[in-house]
């Protein structure tokens, strides 16, 4: 029995990384970027912040504003087509998950031709694009700055299918958490927790996801309540950036299970956020899961804070 792992993706971590993402156009030699992202990376200044600094780096940008939570293919084919249009040589997400997938998926059009429901299928398939992407996540949740995966509403079938790209380079910095309102501090923590705990307990995990997705989780235990009680706590904000960057390397190569199935149906259906999903779904989950991976749910309800004594049964972990 054998299992694999990899690392997608070089991360630069840090209070002020954002720094960093001039360094990393100039030493990519990007020359024009294609800059996308959602209204409330506008509205905090982060995005503006993001474009002076390509700016400073010399490279021309062009923003792609068009992001909605969930994005369909039809946005990815609006801003695929801004991206050609201007012949964007980089591609840089800045904002949740939406926006990082977005990016991903943008990227895609830029190496491919036809539209994004040409490759967002039920079977995902892998796009090796040629157009450098460059994360930078403002939530703590999603670790689509360091997956393959990018999450894509196809509106013909009312289904999220995904589709594998590539990222070049993730940039984490905490402190572009500070802006991030309560209730998004709480749903992106939880699909944070969710990503953890279904890559350690689905089919094929490996030592690489048990060894973060636990490191993962304790961090989420010690520091996600504290983050939605004290917003401007740096402290929290940072662990839990590594937490959600940590978890999303956890199930990169295992991927998420029945937990994620759930609150991407519920999203299709009901569009309600997917963190949100994800906290409904967990516990479910678990209890399904439980009674076939004892010894993960021991793990984690340790990590968790859980006092044991030892005979618990994986029904007993999965409650």
């Amino acid at each position: 029995m054998y299992s694999q792992f990899s690392q997608p993706c070089p991360v630069i971590f840090g209070r002020g990384a954002i720094a960093a993402l001039g360094e990393k156009i100039a030493e990519l030699g990007c020359k024009k970027v294609l800059c996308v992202y959602e209204s409330g990376v506008e509205q905090a200044g982060i995005a503006d912040r993001a474009i002076k600094i390509i700016r400073d780096a010399g490279a021309d940008v062009v923003s792609f504003k068009g992001v909605v939570p969930d994005p369909t293919t039809d946005v990815v084919d609006e801003g695929g087509a801004i991206a050609r249009r201007e012949n964007a040589d980089c591609i840089v997400g800045i904002g949740g998950g939406s926006s990082m997938d977005t990016a991903k998926a943008i990227s895609i059009l830029l190496t491919k031709p036809g539209q994004a429901k040409d490759y967002v299928l039920a079977a995902p398939i892998f796009i090796d694009t040629k157009t450098p992407v460059i994360l930078v996540p403002t939530t703590a949740g999603t670790g689509s700055e360091v997956t393959r995966v990018a999450v894509i509403t196809r509106p013909d079938v009312n289904a999220k299918w995904s589709v594998f790209v590539n990222t070049t380079c993730a940039i984490v910095d905490p402190e572009l958490t500070l802006t991030l309102p309560r209730s998004q501090t709480a749903t992106t923590g939880m699909d944070a927790l969710s990503h953890a705990m279904e890559a350690m307990t689905g089919k094929n995990p490996n030592p690489h996801s048990d060894l973060v997705g636990e490191a993962a989780i304790r961090k989420i235990a010690k520091n996600l309540v504290t983050a939605y009680n004290d917003p401007s706590n740096i402290e929290a904000r940072s662990e839990m950036s590594l937490a959600a960057t940590f978890a999303g390397l956890a199930f990169n190569d295992p991927i998420t299970h029945v937990g994620h199935a759930i609150a991407d149906a519920l999203s299709c259906r009901y569009h309600t956020p997917h963190g949100y999903n994800c906290a409904i779904a967990l516990p479910a989950a678990m209890r399904l899961v439980a009674p076939a991976v004892p010894e993960k749910m021991r793990v984690i309800a340790e990590a968790m804070g859980a006092a044991l004594n030892g005979s618990e049964t994986g029904e007993e972990l999965g409650r």
